[in-house]
């Protein structure tokens, strides 16, 4: 199943900085695969979990820990 993203999320990837726009469900026995359009060159890649992060944006109420407070 894939499930596309009603607002881009920003991420920060060791590729640079680029915005999510879909996940697709990987199974019972897979990592689900999410779509990275990349901020330098329009690039689309597909990566896990482990190699990206959210980047602090308030629109979506991602805080940073100092921030909660």
């Amino acid at each position: 199943m894939i499930h596309e993203f009603r607002n881009p999320m920003p991420v920060e990837t060791p590729l640079g900085y680029g915005l999510l726009i879909y996940v697709r469900d990987g199974g019972t026995f897979a990592n689900d695969v999410f779509a990275v359009v990349l901020d330098h060159d329009g690039v689309i890649r597909h990566m896990t979990t482990d190699q990206f992060k959210l980047l602090r944006n308030d629109t979506y109420g991602i805080r940073a820990e100092a921030a909660r407070s």
